[in-house]
C-alpha cells in the first residue's frame, strides 16, 4: 500500500516537464525488488505511449529529431524517456557511423523499442550521446493532441 502512495505522490509532484528522476527509477526497475512500478507523465503535455501496453514513454517536447529511421520504419529521437529498460551496450554501424548503443525495452510489455546512444566515435554525432530513438510503430499520440488541432 505504501508504493501506491508514493506512487500518488510522485505524481502529483511533478509540474509541467518535469521528469520523474532517473536514478529512482532505474532502482525500481525489478531488478532487486521483484516488481516495477510505472511512471505516469502528467496530463497537461502531448506524450507518447508504447503501443502495446499504453505505458507513458515521453513528451512530445522532448523530440529533438524526427528525421531518424529504425528496423521498421521512422523512429524519433528523445532527449529524455520513462518506463524503458537498456540492454547491454553493443558497437553498431548506423547509417551516420559507428556507434555504440544499447536496444531499450518496454519496462512494462517489455517490447523492444528502439535504442539508446551510449557513445558516438564520430565528432559531428556526439550529440546523440545519452539520447534515445523510439520507432514510431510502437508508440501512440496519448494526451492533448486533440485540443492543439483546434
Amino acid at each position: 500500500m505504501l508504493w501506491l502512495i508514493e506512487s500518488a505522490q510522485r505524481i502529483l509532484g511533478m509540474r509541467g516537464r518535469d521528469m520523474p528522476d532517473r536514478e529512482a527509477r532505474w532502482d525500481r526497475d525489478g531488478a532487486a525488488h521483484g516488481k516495477f512500478y510505472r511512471d505516469y507523465l502528467p496530463d497537461q503535455n502531448k506524450r507518447y505511449s508504447c503501443v502495446h501496453c499504453q505505458a507513458h514513454l515521453a513528451f512530445h517536447d522532448d523530440i529533438i529529431s524526427k528525421s531518424f529511421h529504425g528496423s521498421q520504419g521512422r523512429a524519433y529521437l528523445f532527449n529524455e524517456v520513462v518506463n524503458v529498460r537498456t540492454g547491454p551496450a553493443e558497437e553498431r554501424i548506423l547509417l551516420t557511423g559507428r556507434h555504440s548503443v544499447a536496444d531499450i525495452f518496454c519496462a512494462s510489455c517489455k517490447t523492444t523499442l528502439g535504442w539508446k546512444y551510449e557513445y558516438a566515435f564520430e565528432r559531428s554525432q556526439k550529440y546523440k550521446e545519452g539520447k534515445f530513438i523510439i520507432e514510431t510503430i510502437h508508440m501512440v499520440k496519448d494526451n492533448g493532441w486533440d485540443l492543439m488541432a483546434q
